[in-house]
């Protein structure tokens, strides 16, 4: 009797593991074919509307490089990277740059619309989609051209979107992937990552619009003390700062995670080769 008790419990056991994983199974599934989806739209925009020309500028590059005074990044590959932006505004007019990151392996456009509800919902192509476009605020200039832009992207739990910049709460993610880049008409942006804090939807953080020196450099450092990353004189002073924003957890709460990347030379890509910053 005690026997078949047992064999009854290790049955019931058995079957409530089996049920567990099914469950799991099915709660799982959706959340992969997202992340799968995701990233093939990704690989399909890069191919479309990305051109590297790193074979192309060897030789140039290779000429620079023998420079003994060079400025630091002047010969960072990514720079020379083409966005078809007349392609991608055949497609969507509110597309106005291109983010690359490669520590977050994300490649996309990104978009500027009229509100700040329409890309939590939609692609960078006006596809209703649940995981959304990277996006400036609505209030943001179109050429981001002001000292501070902040771009929002949603905190998906595969890592996609922003949801590889949690990595950036550790220091040593950061030392291998420091740099970011921005592409828009005409430029290209390098980005040092110097700062990751954790903080209200409502905080000083999202501050836009004119700064007087002295309220910049009061914010500035204020991104300094809060963050859990940055080094006490580890980095140049800041003029220009790319924001990116996602929410913690599953976006119940005003919590936000804020990456600030110092932007760190400016190059012009009209003519296509124009080496060092532009930046005053």
């Amino acid at each position: 009797e005690n026997k078949m008790e047992r064999e009854k419990i290790s049955r019931k056991r058995r079957g409530i593991a089996v049920l567990t994983l099914a469950a799991l199974f099915f709660w799982y599934l959706p959340q992969i074919q997202v992340s799968r989806q995701i990233r093939k739209e990704q690989e399909e925009a890069v191919e479309r509307y990305v051109r590297e020309e790193k074979e192309e500028n060897k030789e140039e590059n290779e000429k620079s490089e023998e420079v003994q005074e060079q400025e630091p990044g002047s010969t960072d590959q990514n720079l020379f990277r083409t966005i078809d932006f007349a392609g991608l505004r055949s497609k969507n007019r509110e597309i106005c740059a291109w983010l690359w990151i490669p520590g977050c392996a994300l490649d996309v456009p990104v978009a500027h619309g009229q509100d700040n509800a329409y890309y939590l919902t939609h692609d960078a192509f006006c596809r209703e989609r649940i995981y959304g476009s990277i996006f400036a605020p609505c209030e943001t200039p179109e050429d981001f051209s002001e000292r501070h832009t902040i771009l929002y992207g949603h905190n998906m739990r595969d890592g996609t979107m922003f949801g590889g910049l949690k990595k950036y709460r550790e220091a040593s993610w950061k030392q291998e992937f420091p740099y970011l880049y921005l592409y828009l008409p005409g430029e290209a942006w390098q980005c040092r990552i110097w700062s990751v804090e954790e903080t209200d939807a409502k905080s000083d953080v999202y501050r836009l619009g004119a700064w007087s020196d002295a309220d910049w450099n009061a914010w500035v450092q204020e991104r300094k003390e809060n963050s859990m990353i940055f080094g006490s004189g580890e980095e140049k002073e800041v003029q220009k700062i790319l924001t990116l924003s996602t929410c913690i957890g599953d976006g119940s709460s005003s919590q936000r995670l804020a990456v600030h990347a110092g932007v760190e030379m400016i190059f012009a890509t009209k003519s296509g080769r124009e080496e060092g910053s532009v930046l005053e």
